[in-house]
């Protein structure tokens, strides 16, 4: 035998002996033989003895430390893996449990779908995304090789509980964000709630209301007649964007709330902007909202803004 190490671990998703195995195959390839033997401790743990044999090597080729030690660096990010794939989501459970107690096992579910998503995909970027995972790997592989440099047995949650504080401090960070997240998620479907409650129950001032807006924000509003129905709305809300206490998508939402119309026609004759007052609008009106995919007065206000760009 040239090398013995002892991991223990949980038993749910346990995928530690085939990680081990394909990280090892360029070892075994040169003549060693590794052996795994498991053992299941109790309904919870599994302890797994890995062993590495020489078998045929060539001695004039590779010096047994050498082996040893590409062996450890192979396992520590193994081990590494494994954690990240059946231990994260586990600990961010246990944060979860631990802090948010009067929470619903519902909203508990959507902390940790909300805590696995922030920690794993913290950017827009799909490549920076896969080079902070794997930052965090190797983080936790450089770790686990310092640990396992002269430790002959390793209790993985013994592991990150002593060792990995970092790593915790990760993970608390992500259900902190996935708490704000979630309030903020109520925050704004009570106020929708509100806003749809207020039209519901407000006469219309005005039956239909036809919408058009641009990439750049400026919206077009009119009646079913083609009369132009926002000036008087947007002088009212005239100094307090000028005070910029108010933008121009809340006066677009403010607007078509207090006319509280029965029909709502959005001209998408182009893409609407992906925009937070679109989702808005959506959500309060609901069944109130129809589609035109392209009619007359789509194309005379496109022609319009082509000739204020194109002077």
């Amino acid at each position: 035998m040239v090398y013995e190490l002892q991991v223990i671990t949980i038993r749910a998703n346990n995928r530690l002996g085939e990680l081990i195995n394909e990280r090892l195959e360029w070892i075994k390839q040169r003549g060693y033989q590794v052996e795994i033997i498991s053992e299941h401790l109790d309904a919870d743990m599994d302890s797994m003895i890995f062993r590495l044999h020489e078998s045929g090597r060539d001695e004039d080729v590779f010096h047994t430390g050498d082996i040893v030690y590409i062996c450890k660096h192979q396992l520590a990010e193994a081990i590494a893996e494994h954690i990240v794939t059946a231990w994260e989501s586990r600990l961010l459970w246990r944060e979860i449990q631990r802090t948010c107690r009067s929470l619903s096992p519902d909203d508990k579910n959507r902390l940790l779908g909300k805590a696995e998503e922030f920690i794993k995909c913290c950017h827009s970027s799909e490549s920076l995304n896969l080079l902070m995972n794997f930052g965090r790997k190797s983080r936790i592989a450089n770790r686990i090789m310092g640990y396992i440099e002269d430790a002959p047995q390793l209790v993985v949650e013994g592991f990150i509980t002593f060792w990995m504080q970092d790593y915790l401090t990760e993970i608390k960070f992500a259900v902190e964000v996935a708490i704000e997240e979630l309030r903020n998620e109520k925050e704004y479907n009570d106020f929708v709630n509100l806003l749809r409650y207020f039209v519901e129950t407000q006469p219309p001032k005005v039956q239909e209301v036809n919408l058009m807006m641009s990439n750049n924000g400026v919206f077009y509003l009119w009646d079913s007649a083609g009369t132009k129905i926002d000036e008087n709305y947007i002088n009212y809300y005239l100094e307090d964007m000028l005070s910029e206490e108010i933008d121009l998508d809340d006066v677009l939402v403010s607007i078509l709330v207090t006319v509280a119309p029965r029909r709502i026609v959005i001209h998408e004759s182009s893409p609407l902007p992906p925009k937070e007052s679109v989702t808005m609008i959506r959500n309060v009106f609901q069944d109130r909202i129809v589609t035109c995919q392209g009619c007359e007065r789509c194309g005379q206000l496109q022609g319009h803004e082509a000739g204020l760009r194109n002077p």
